[in-house]
């Protein structure tokens, strides 16, 4: 019995020590970037290709992440519904105050309050992967060009704000500078330079451009988008937040 757990712990060990390598030999190094006049410029263009313009004028927002996360988004309000399993959550995203089900059985205290915090950690990454591209000018991001593959990318870092600052990714363009790629340097990923791709893109209302399609290590889907402004123009006349 002791021989068989040893091969085991050395086999563990191997494949531990095989797949630290591999991270190694794959990750790349966060480039340095150079901010000023052309970074900006630059996201200029990319703003101007997907219409930031008609996204900040945008009132409501739907969507399902992956086929079982599905989101209501009152944008103007700050008003967000997510549905997943047997769940479903109403709340502010400035106050995390709202209200909870489950089975449409309404939690209170601590399992309230956690429906909710679980609630704005799927919306806070769910949503990320539909309006990543609106965020260049977050407050708390800078902006710096970047070599990738022999030609100008633009690298965006989050010194703060949502669940994980300090992030930086870099957007890989087209030649209409419609993002094509990115490559991310965040906390939770230990592979520097991981590559998703940004593709399938719908023109919405107002000539607004959202990519529903990212291809990668884990390929993620997007769909059901359909944009507003109002909340109760895309869900069938109803406002879902009366309640609150």
């Amino acid at each position: 019995m002791k021989k068989f757990l040893k091969i085991i712990a050395i086999i563990i060990l191997g494949l531990t020590i095989s797949i630290a390598g591999f991270l190694y030999f794959i990750s790349k190094t966060l480039p340095v970037g150079q901010q000023g006049l052309k970074a900006e410029q630059l996201t200029d263009k990319i703003q101007e290709a997907i219409n930031q313009k008609a996204w900040d004028t945008t009132a409501a927002v739907s969507f399902s992440f992956r086929g079982n996360h599905h989101y209501l988004w009152d944008k103007e309000r700050n008003l967000v519904q997510v549905e997943w399993d047997s769940q479903k959550v109403l709340y502010n995203t400035q106050t995390l105050e709202g209200v909870a089900y489950e089975n449409d059985k309404k939690l209170t205290d601590s399992e309230k309050a956690d429906a909710i915090k679980k609630a704005n950690d799927h919306f806070n990454n769910d949503s990320f992967w539909l309006i990543a591209p609106f965020k260049l000018r977050d407050a708390g991001t800078t902006r710096s060009i970047v070599m990738q593959d022999n030609q100008e990318a633009l690298m965006i870092t989050y010194a703060s704000g949502g669940s994980t600052p300090g992030d930086s990714y870099v957007w890989l363009l087209d030649k209409n500078y419609m993002p094509k790629a990115w490559r991310m340097w965040v906390s939770i990923i230990p592979v520097g330079g991981l590559e998703t791709t940004w593709e399938d893109w719908k023109i919405l209302q107002n000539n607004l451009k959202i990519a529903t399609s990212h291809k990668g290590l884990i390929d993620l889907k997007l769909e059901n988008v359909k944009t507003g402004q109002s909340i109760e123009e895309i869900n069938n006349g109803i406002d879902p937040f009366t309640e609150l």
